[in-house]
Protein backbone atom coordinates (compact mmCIF):
# COMPACT_ATOMS: atom_id res chain seq x y z
CA UNK A 1 0.00 0.00 0.00
CA UNK A 2 2.81 2.40 0.92
CA UNK A 3 4.61 1.67 -2.33
CA UNK A 4 1.43 2.37 -4.30
CA UNK A 5 0.90 5.68 -2.51
CA UNK A 6 4.49 6.73 -3.20
CA UNK A 7 4.06 5.83 -6.85
CA UNK A 8 0.87 7.88 -7.13
CA UNK A 9 2.55 10.85 -5.44
CA UNK A 10 5.51 10.56 -7.81
CA UNK A 11 3.22 10.40 -10.84
CA UNK A 12 1.25 13.39 -9.57
CA UNK A 13 4.44 15.37 -9.11
CA UNK A 14 5.58 14.47 -12.62
CA UNK A 15 2.23 15.56 -14.07
CA UNK A 16 2.39 18.91 -12.26
CA UNK A 17 6.00 19.44 -13.38
CA UNK A 18 5.17 18.55 -16.99
CA UNK A 19 2.10 20.81 -17.05
CA UNK A 20 3.95 23.73 -15.45
CA UNK A 21 6.90 23.52 -17.85
CA UNK A 22 4.57 23.16 -20.85
CA UNK A 23 2.52 26.20 -19.87
CA UNK A 24 5.69 28.23 -19.28
CA UNK A 25 7.03 27.22 -22.71
CA UNK A 26 3.75 28.16 -24.39
CA UNK A 27 3.72 31.48 -22.53
CA UNK A 28 7.23 32.28 -23.74
CA UNK A 29 6.20 31.22 -27.24
CA UNK A 30 3.52 33.92 -27.07
CA UNK A 31 5.95 36.48 -25.62
CA UNK A 32 8.36 36.12 -28.56
CA UNK A 33 6.12 37.74 -31.23
CA UNK A 34 5.05 40.40 -28.70
CA UNK A 35 8.72 41.31 -28.20
CA UNK A 36 9.27 41.36 -31.97
CA UNK A 37 6.23 43.63 -32.35
CA UNK A 38 7.83 46.06 -29.91
CA UNK A 39 11.03 46.17 -31.97
CA UNK A 40 9.45 46.27 -35.44
CA UNK A 41 7.06 48.62 -37.18
CA UNK A 42 3.53 47.22 -37.70
CA UNK A 43 4.28 46.68 -41.40
CA UNK A 44 7.52 44.78 -40.76
CA UNK A 45 5.82 42.82 -38.00
CA UNK A 46 3.14 41.89 -40.55
CA UNK A 47 5.85 40.47 -42.85
CA UNK A 48 7.32 38.57 -39.90
CA UNK A 49 3.99 36.95 -39.02
CA UNK A 50 3.22 36.00 -42.63
CA UNK A 51 6.68 34.45 -43.05
CA UNK A 52 6.19 32.48 -39.81
CA UNK A 53 2.88 31.36 -41.24
CA UNK A 54 4.72 29.68 -44.14
CA UNK A 55 7.10 27.97 -41.71
CA UNK A 56 4.28 26.60 -39.58
CA UNK A 57 2.32 25.45 -42.63
CA UNK A 58 5.10 23.16 -43.86
CA UNK A 59 5.82 22.06 -40.27
CA UNK A 60 2.14 21.11 -39.81
CA UNK A 61 2.26 18.97 -42.94
CA UNK A 62 5.51 17.23 -42.03
CA UNK A 63 7.32 17.03 -38.70
CA UNK A 64 4.36 18.09 -36.53
CA UNK A 65 2.15 15.41 -38.09
CA UNK A 66 4.73 12.74 -37.25
CA UNK A 67 4.87 13.79 -33.59
CA UNK A 68 2.14 11.59 -32.12
CA UNK A 69 2.92 8.48 -34.24
CA UNK A 70 6.57 8.59 -33.14
CA UNK A 71 5.65 8.86 -29.46
CA UNK A 72 3.05 6.07 -29.67
CA UNK A 73 5.21 3.59 -31.60
CA UNK A 74 8.38 4.40 -29.66
CA UNK A 75 6.69 3.78 -26.31
CA UNK A 76 5.26 0.50 -27.58
CA UNK A 77 8.72 -0.52 -28.85
CA UNK A 78 10.36 0.51 -25.58
CA UNK A 79 7.92 -1.57 -23.55
CA UNK A 80 8.63 -4.56 -25.78
CA UNK A 81 12.41 -4.37 -26.32
CA UNK A 82 13.67 -1.67 -23.94
CA UNK A 83 14.94 0.37 -26.92
CA UNK A 84 13.44 2.70 -29.52
CA UNK A 85 16.06 2.36 -32.27
CA UNK A 86 13.54 1.27 -34.94
CA UNK A 87 11.15 4.16 -34.25
CA UNK A 88 14.06 6.57 -33.87
CA UNK A 89 15.48 5.52 -37.24
CA UNK A 90 12.17 6.17 -38.95
CA UNK A 91 11.76 9.49 -37.16
CA UNK A 92 15.18 10.54 -38.48
CA UNK A 93 13.91 9.65 -41.95
CA UNK A 94 10.78 11.77 -41.37
CA UNK A 95 12.95 14.70 -40.24
CA UNK A 96 15.06 14.40 -43.39
CA UNK A 97 11.94 14.18 -45.56
CA UNK A 98 10.51 17.26 -43.82
CA UNK A 99 13.63 19.33 -44.49
CA UNK A 100 13.82 18.16 -48.11
CA UNK A 101 10.12 18.80 -48.70
CA UNK A 102 10.47 22.31 -47.32
CA UNK A 103 13.39 22.99 -49.65
CA UNK A 104 11.39 21.71 -52.63
CA UNK A 105 8.34 23.83 -51.74
CA UNK A 106 10.35 26.96 -51.03
CA UNK A 107 12.37 26.51 -54.25
CA UNK A 108 9.33 25.98 -56.47
CA UNK A 109 7.27 28.76 -54.87
CA UNK A 110 9.99 31.18 -53.79
CA UNK A 111 8.51 34.08 -55.76
CA UNK A 112 4.90 33.72 -54.55
CA UNK A 113 6.01 33.11 -50.94
CA UNK A 114 8.27 36.19 -50.93
CA UNK A 115 5.48 38.25 -52.48
CA UNK A 116 2.90 36.95 -50.00
CA UNK A 117 5.05 37.86 -46.98
CA UNK A 118 6.46 40.93 -48.75
CA UNK A 119 10.08 39.92 -48.07
CA UNK A 120 13.16 39.62 -50.28
CA UNK A 121 14.69 36.42 -51.62
CA UNK A 122 17.57 36.93 -49.21
CA UNK A 123 15.12 37.10 -46.31
CA UNK A 124 13.63 33.83 -47.52
CA UNK A 125 16.95 32.06 -46.90
CA UNK A 126 16.77 33.04 -43.23
CA UNK A 127 13.12 31.95 -43.07
CA UNK A 128 14.34 28.53 -44.24
CA UNK A 129 16.90 28.47 -41.42
CA UNK A 130 14.06 29.24 -39.02
CA UNK A 131 12.17 26.21 -40.30
CA UNK A 132 15.23 24.01 -39.70
CA UNK A 133 15.54 25.30 -36.14
CA UNK A 134 11.85 24.78 -35.47
CA UNK A 135 12.00 21.22 -36.87
CA UNK A 136 15.01 20.44 -34.66
CA UNK A 137 13.13 21.69 -31.61
CA UNK A 138 10.12 19.45 -32.33
CA UNK A 139 12.43 16.49 -32.98
CA UNK A 140 14.30 16.88 -29.66
CA UNK A 141 11.13 17.40 -27.58
CA UNK A 142 9.45 14.39 -29.20
CA UNK A 143 12.54 12.26 -28.58
CA UNK A 144 12.35 12.78 -24.83
CA UNK A 145 8.59 12.14 -24.90
CA UNK A 146 9.24 8.89 -26.78
CA UNK A 147 11.75 7.86 -24.11
CA UNK A 148 9.14 8.39 -21.40
CA UNK A 149 10.92 11.50 -20.09
CA UNK A 150 8.02 13.89 -20.42
CA UNK A 151 9.32 16.53 -18.04
CA UNK A 152 12.64 16.61 -19.87
CA UNK A 153 10.79 17.07 -23.17
CA UNK A 154 8.75 19.93 -21.70
CA UNK A 155 11.94 21.46 -20.30
CA UNK A 156 13.56 21.28 -23.75
CA UNK A 157 10.63 23.21 -25.20
CA UNK A 158 10.92 25.81 -22.45
CA UNK A 159 14.69 26.21 -22.99
CA UNK A 160 14.17 26.68 -26.74
CA UNK A 161 11.62 29.45 -26.21
CA UNK A 162 13.73 31.12 -23.49
CA UNK A 163 16.90 31.08 -25.62
CA UNK A 164 14.92 32.53 -28.54
CA UNK A 165 13.78 35.51 -26.48
CA UNK A 166 17.27 36.02 -25.03
CA UNK A 167 18.87 36.00 -28.49
CA UNK A 168 16.36 38.52 -29.84
CA UNK A 169 17.11 40.85 -26.93
CA UNK A 170 20.87 40.42 -27.48
CA UNK A 171 20.55 41.25 -31.19
CA UNK A 172 18.55 44.32 -30.22
CA UNK A 173 21.17 45.47 -27.71
CA UNK A 174 23.82 44.94 -30.40
CA UNK A 175 21.74 47.16 -32.72
CA UNK A 176 21.48 44.28 -35.20
CA UNK A 177 17.80 43.52 -34.97
CA UNK A 178 16.05 43.02 -38.31
CA UNK A 179 13.92 40.45 -40.07
CA UNK A 180 16.89 38.23 -40.93
CA UNK A 181 18.41 38.24 -37.45
CA UNK A 182 15.08 37.33 -35.88
CA UNK A 183 14.66 34.29 -38.14
CA UNK A 184 18.30 33.35 -37.61
CA UNK A 185 17.54 33.23 -33.88
CA UNK A 186 15.14 30.30 -34.36
CA UNK A 187 17.91 28.30 -36.04
CA UNK A 188 20.53 29.17 -33.42
CA UNK A 189 18.10 28.20 -30.65
CA UNK A 190 17.61 24.79 -32.26
CA UNK A 191 21.37 24.19 -32.49
CA UNK A 192 21.92 25.22 -28.87
CA UNK A 193 19.03 23.00 -27.80
CA UNK A 194 20.84 19.98 -29.24
CA UNK A 195 24.07 21.01 -27.52
CA UNK A 196 22.32 21.53 -24.17
CA UNK A 197 20.43 18.22 -24.15
CA UNK A 198 22.51 15.74 -26.17
CA UNK A 199 24.48 14.79 -23.06
CA UNK A 200 21.36 13.61 -21.23
CA UNK A 201 20.38 11.05 -23.89
CA UNK A 202 21.10 7.36 -23.48
CA UNK A 203 22.35 6.67 -27.01
CA UNK A 204 22.23 2.95 -26.32
CA UNK A 205 18.44 3.18 -26.59
CA UNK A 206 18.63 4.89 -30.00
CA UNK A 207 21.21 2.86 -31.91
CA UNK A 208 21.95 0.99 -34.05
CA UNK A 209 19.84 2.42 -36.87
CA UNK A 210 17.35 -0.17 -38.07
CA UNK A 211 14.94 0.75 -40.82
CA UNK A 212 11.93 -1.56 -40.95
CA UNK A 213 9.55 -1.14 -43.89
CA UNK A 214 6.64 -2.44 -41.82
CA UNK A 215 7.27 0.16 -39.11
CA UNK A 216 7.68 2.90 -41.70
CA UNK A 217 4.38 2.09 -43.44
CA UNK A 218 2.51 1.93 -40.13
CA UNK A 219 3.94 5.23 -38.89
CA UNK A 220 3.37 6.84 -42.29
CA UNK A 221 -0.28 5.79 -42.23
CA UNK A 222 -0.65 7.23 -38.72
CA UNK A 223 1.15 10.39 -39.82
CA UNK A 224 -1.17 10.81 -42.80
CA UNK A 225 -4.16 10.96 -40.47
CA UNK A 226 -2.19 13.28 -38.19
CA UNK A 227 -1.76 15.69 -41.10
CA UNK A 228 -5.48 16.34 -41.04
CA UNK A 229 -5.47 17.34 -37.38
CA UNK A 230 -2.24 19.34 -37.60
CA UNK A 231 -3.34 21.14 -40.76
CA UNK A 232 -6.74 21.88 -39.21
CA UNK A 233 -5.04 23.42 -36.17
CA UNK A 234 -2.83 25.43 -38.52
CA UNK A 235 -5.73 26.95 -40.46
CA UNK A 236 -7.64 27.66 -37.24
CA UNK A 237 -4.64 29.66 -36.03
CA UNK A 238 -3.59 31.28 -39.32
CA UNK A 239 -6.57 31.18 -41.68
CA UNK A 240 -7.51 34.83 -41.09
CA UNK A 241 -4.22 36.00 -42.61
CA UNK A 242 -4.97 34.25 -45.90
CA UNK A 243 -7.92 36.60 -46.41
CA UNK A 244 -6.50 39.69 -44.72
CA UNK A 245 -3.44 39.65 -46.98
CA UNK A 246 -5.60 40.46 -50.01
CA UNK A 247 -7.83 43.14 -48.45
CA UNK A 248 -5.81 45.13 -45.91
CA UNK A 249 -2.37 46.72 -45.65
CA UNK A 250 0.70 45.09 -44.08
CA UNK A 251 0.39 47.56 -41.18
CA UNK A 252 -3.11 46.29 -40.43
CA UNK A 253 -1.92 42.67 -40.68
CA UNK A 254 0.76 43.46 -38.10
CA UNK A 255 -1.75 45.16 -35.83
CA UNK A 256 -4.20 42.26 -36.14
CA UNK A 257 -1.54 39.64 -35.47
CA UNK A 258 -0.41 41.36 -32.29
CA UNK A 259 -3.96 40.97 -30.96
CA UNK A 260 -4.17 37.45 -32.31
CA UNK A 261 -0.89 36.46 -30.64
CA UNK A 262 -2.33 37.39 -27.25
CA UNK A 263 -5.58 35.62 -28.13
CA UNK A 264 -3.70 32.44 -29.11
CA UNK A 265 -1.70 32.59 -25.89
CA UNK A 266 -4.92 32.57 -23.89
CA UNK A 267 -6.24 29.72 -26.06
CA UNK A 268 -3.09 27.71 -25.25
CA UNK A 269 -3.62 28.28 -21.53
CA UNK A 270 -7.25 27.22 -21.80
CA UNK A 271 -6.26 24.12 -23.79
CA UNK A 272 -3.72 23.24 -21.10
CA UNK A 273 -6.63 22.69 -18.72
CA UNK A 274 -8.08 20.08 -21.05
CA UNK A 275 -4.68 18.36 -21.25
CA UNK A 276 -4.38 18.50 -17.47
CA UNK A 277 -7.67 16.65 -16.93
CA UNK A 278 -7.12 14.10 -19.72
CA UNK A 279 -5.23 11.52 -17.56
CA UNK A 280 -7.92 11.79 -14.86
CA UNK A 281 -10.78 11.41 -17.35
CA UNK A 282 -9.07 8.50 -19.13
CA UNK A 283 -8.60 6.70 -15.82
CA UNK A 284 -12.18 7.24 -14.62
CA UNK A 285 -14.13 7.19 -17.89
CA UNK A 286 -16.39 4.44 -16.50
CA UNK A 287 -16.95 6.19 -13.14
CA UNK A 288 -20.12 8.28 -13.52
CA UNK A 289 -19.78 9.88 -10.08
CA UNK A 290 -16.34 11.27 -10.85
CA UNK A 291 -17.37 12.40 -14.34
CA UNK A 292 -20.47 14.08 -12.93
CA UNK A 293 -18.32 15.85 -10.33
CA UNK A 294 -15.94 16.94 -13.10
CA UNK A 295 -18.70 18.51 -15.22
CA UNK A 296 -21.16 19.66 -12.56
CA UNK A 297 -18.80 20.80 -9.77
CA UNK A 298 -15.24 21.43 -10.99
CA UNK A 299 -16.17 22.79 -14.39
CA UNK A 300 -18.47 25.67 -13.22
CA UNK A 301 -15.93 26.82 -10.64
CA UNK A 302 -13.05 26.87 -13.13
CA UNK A 303 -15.21 28.59 -15.78
CA UNK A 304 -16.23 31.28 -13.27
CA UNK A 305 -12.62 31.86 -12.27
CA UNK A 306 -11.52 31.93 -15.92
CA UNK A 307 -14.24 34.41 -16.88
CA UNK A 308 -13.13 36.70 -14.07
CA UNK A 309 -9.62 36.59 -15.49
CA UNK A 310 -10.85 37.36 -19.02
CA UNK A 311 -12.91 40.29 -17.74
CA UNK A 312 -9.78 41.67 -16.05
CA UNK A 313 -7.87 41.31 -19.34
CA UNK A 314 -10.75 42.99 -21.23
CA UNK A 315 -10.61 46.15 -19.13
CA UNK A 316 -6.85 46.23 -18.60
CA UNK A 317 -5.74 45.61 -22.19
CA UNK A 318 -6.00 49.29 -23.29
CA UNK A 319 -3.62 50.30 -20.50
CA UNK A 320 -1.26 47.36 -21.16
CA UNK A 321 -1.01 48.09 -24.89
CA UNK A 322 -0.48 51.78 -24.16
CA UNK A 323 2.27 50.98 -21.66
CA UNK A 324 4.10 48.52 -23.93
CA UNK A 325 3.62 50.02 -27.39
CA UNK A 326 2.44 53.58 -26.95
CA UNK A 327 -0.04 54.48 -29.69
CA UNK A 328 1.59 52.30 -32.37
CA UNK A 329 -0.78 49.37 -31.83
CA UNK A 330 -3.77 51.29 -30.44
CA UNK A 331 -6.05 49.68 -33.04
CA UNK A 332 -5.26 46.28 -31.57
CA UNK A 333 -7.37 47.10 -28.52
CA UNK A 334 -10.83 46.62 -30.03
CA UNK A 335 -9.69 43.61 -32.10
CA UNK A 336 -8.41 41.85 -28.98
CA UNK A 337 -11.49 42.71 -26.96
CA UNK A 338 -13.64 41.08 -29.65
CA UNK A 339 -11.37 38.02 -29.74
CA UNK A 340 -11.67 37.65 -25.95
CA UNK A 341 -15.29 36.59 -26.56
CA UNK A 342 -13.91 33.58 -28.47
CA UNK A 343 -11.63 32.89 -25.48
CA UNK A 344 -14.68 32.79 -23.22
CA UNK A 345 -16.47 30.43 -25.62
CA UNK A 346 -13.41 28.17 -25.74
CA UNK A 347 -13.25 28.17 -21.93
CA UNK A 348 -16.81 26.86 -21.83
CA UNK A 349 -16.31 24.03 -24.34
CA UNK A 350 -12.74 22.92 -23.51
CA UNK A 351 -13.97 20.60 -20.75
CA UNK A 352 -15.56 18.34 -23.35
CA UNK A 353 -12.22 17.79 -25.13
CA UNK A 354 -10.71 15.28 -22.65
CA UNK A 355 -13.99 13.36 -22.58
CA UNK A 356 -14.09 13.09 -26.37
CA UNK A 357 -10.43 12.04 -26.44
CA UNK A 358 -10.89 9.44 -23.70
CA UNK A 359 -13.88 8.03 -25.59
CA UNK A 360 -11.77 7.98 -28.79
CA UNK A 361 -14.12 10.25 -30.74
CA UNK A 362 -11.21 11.33 -32.98
CA UNK A 363 -13.27 11.33 -36.17
CA UNK A 364 -15.73 13.84 -34.74
CA UNK A 365 -12.90 16.04 -33.41
CA UNK A 366 -11.31 16.20 -36.87
CA UNK A 367 -14.62 16.83 -38.61
CA UNK A 368 -15.54 19.66 -36.25
CA UNK A 369 -12.12 21.25 -36.82
CA UNK A 370 -12.75 21.25 -40.58
CA UNK A 371 -16.22 22.73 -40.01
CA UNK A 372 -14.74 25.49 -37.84
CA UNK A 373 -12.11 26.30 -40.47
CA UNK A 374 -14.72 26.41 -43.24
CA UNK A 375 -16.99 28.74 -41.28
CA UNK A 376 -14.08 30.99 -40.38
CA UNK A 377 -12.74 31.30 -43.93
CA UNK A 378 -16.20 31.88 -45.45
CA UNK A 379 -17.07 34.56 -42.89
CA UNK A 380 -13.68 36.19 -43.40
CA UNK A 381 -14.46 36.48 -47.11
CA UNK A 382 -17.81 38.06 -46.21
CA UNK A 383 -16.72 40.45 -43.43
CA UNK A 384 -13.09 41.42 -44.16
CA UNK A 385 -13.75 43.35 -47.42
CA UNK A 386 -16.14 45.64 -45.50
CA UNK A 387 -14.86 45.62 -41.91
CA UNK A 388 -11.17 44.85 -42.31
CA UNK A 389 -9.46 43.59 -39.15
CA UNK A 390 -12.66 43.77 -37.13
CA UNK A 391 -14.33 41.52 -39.68
CA UNK A 392 -11.64 38.87 -39.18
CA UNK A 393 -12.08 39.05 -35.40
CA UNK A 394 -15.86 38.75 -35.69
CA UNK A 395 -15.49 35.78 -38.05
CA UNK A 396 -13.23 34.06 -35.51
CA UNK A 397 -15.74 34.57 -32.70
CA UNK A 398 -18.64 33.21 -34.77
CA UNK A 399 -16.56 30.19 -35.84
CA UNK A 400 -15.69 29.38 -32.21
CA UNK A 401 -19.34 29.83 -31.23
CA UNK A 402 -20.54 27.45 -33.96
CA UNK A 403 -17.95 24.88 -32.87
CA UNK A 404 -19.06 25.15 -29.24
CA UNK A 405 -22.74 24.73 -30.19
CA UNK A 406 -22.06 21.68 -32.36
CA UNK A 407 -19.88 20.07 -29.66
CA UNK A 408 -22.56 20.74 -27.02
CA UNK A 409 -25.31 19.20 -29.16
CA UNK A 410 -23.14 16.20 -30.10
CA UNK A 411 -22.08 15.60 -26.53
CA UNK A 412 -25.59 15.70 -25.09
CA UNK A 413 -27.18 13.76 -27.97
CA UNK A 414 -24.61 10.98 -28.37
CA UNK A 415 -21.90 10.93 -25.72
CA UNK A 416 -24.01 11.70 -22.67
CA UNK A 417 -26.75 9.41 -23.95
CA UNK A 418 -24.24 6.57 -23.78
CA UNK A 419 -22.34 7.53 -20.62
CA UNK A 420 -25.12 9.47 -18.87
CA UNK A 421 -22.68 11.85 -17.14
CA UNK A 422 -25.12 14.59 -16.28
CA UNK A 423 -27.11 12.21 -14.11
CA UNK A 424 -25.13 11.22 -11.02
CA UNK A 425 -24.90 7.46 -10.50
CA UNK A 426 -26.84 6.17 -7.54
Amino acid sequence: MLVKIKQQLREGKQLITFTTLTVMAQALGVVTPLVVAKLFSPGLFGSYTLARMVVFFVAALTISSAQQPFIVYANAERNKTGKINKSFSIQCVFLTISLCLYLVIITLFAGPVASFARISMGDLVFVSLAFAGFAIKIFVCNLFMALGRRSKGALAGLVYEAVTVIFIVLFYLADSINLRSVFLVYFLSGILLVIFFIWSLDVGLLFPFEFKTKYFKAMLSFTTWGMMGATSAYFINWGDNLVLRFFVSMNEIGIYNLSYSIFKGLIFLISAMGNYFLPFISQHIENKDKLHNYLAVKRPKIIALGLMGLVCVFFSIPHILKLLYGNVYSQSQLVLQILLIANAISLYSIFYSPLLSALKRYKFVNIIAVVQISINIILNLVFVPYLGMLGAAIATVIAYFCRAVIVEIYFRAYVNKKVNIFCKAS
